[in-house]
């Protein structure tokens, strides 16, 4: 991505996470970033476009931010720094999260904004479902667990989480809550 672009994302990611998606309006992109309404159609033809662009820069950010982690971890070592880096990121880039409601709610509407979603989405769930298997052969999990709906749960457990954070910044509590949903992942004595 070029520079002028990159920099249009980034203005765009900023403005959400200030106003909200309702209130992003393509005149303030360009004037966060110095140029005309003609410049920024340019490189983004619509705002949808740009809209999209901006579930592209933060799949980008969940690539990259990342709590740091042991090397060879074991499956639920690695489930734990799933946890981790969710607390990493929102310390780190304390936006993020605001931001990726945002794009969710505007999937339900815009095809672009859910098709990116969808990918994000899928990738998430094959990596849990991947990390759950390992742990179900290693009997570091249940036995009974079904990877695929595991991993499901984990990662809506992952995002209502940051939906309660939002309304309850101050009480509500991501260790318990994880702590709780490993416990249900982990083998019966």
């Amino acid at each position: 991505m070029d520079d002028r672009r990159a920099e249009l994302v980034r203005a765009a990611y900023e403005l959400i996470a200030e106003k909200g998606l309702e209130e992003l309006r393509t005149r303030d992109i360009a004037a966060k970033v110095g140029i005309n309404i003609a410049t920024l159609h340019y490189y983004f033809d619509t705002k949808e476009a740009l809209v999209a662009a901006v579930v592209d820069h933060i799949m980008q950010m969940f690539r990259t931010i990342k709590a740091p982690q042991v090397e060879d971890p074991t499956a639920l070592e690695e489930l734990r720094h799933l946890f981790a880096t969710q607390s990493h990121r929102r310390r780190v880039e304390p936006r993020l999260d605001f931001v990726v409601q945002e794009m969710m709610l505007r999937g339900r509407r815009d095809e672009r904004v859910r098709a990116r979603l969808e990918v994000m989405m899928l990738l998430w769930n094959g990596r849990v479902e991947s990390i759950i298997e390992r742990g179900v052969r290693s009997g570091e999990l249940s036995r009974s667990l079904d990877p695929k709906v595991a991993a499901g749960v984990v990662t809506s457990c992952m995002i209502g989480s940051n939906l309660q954070h939002g309304v309850r910044p101050t009480t509500f509590s991501f260790e318990a809550t994880y702590t709780s949903l490993l416990s249900w992942l982990l083998p019966k004595p």
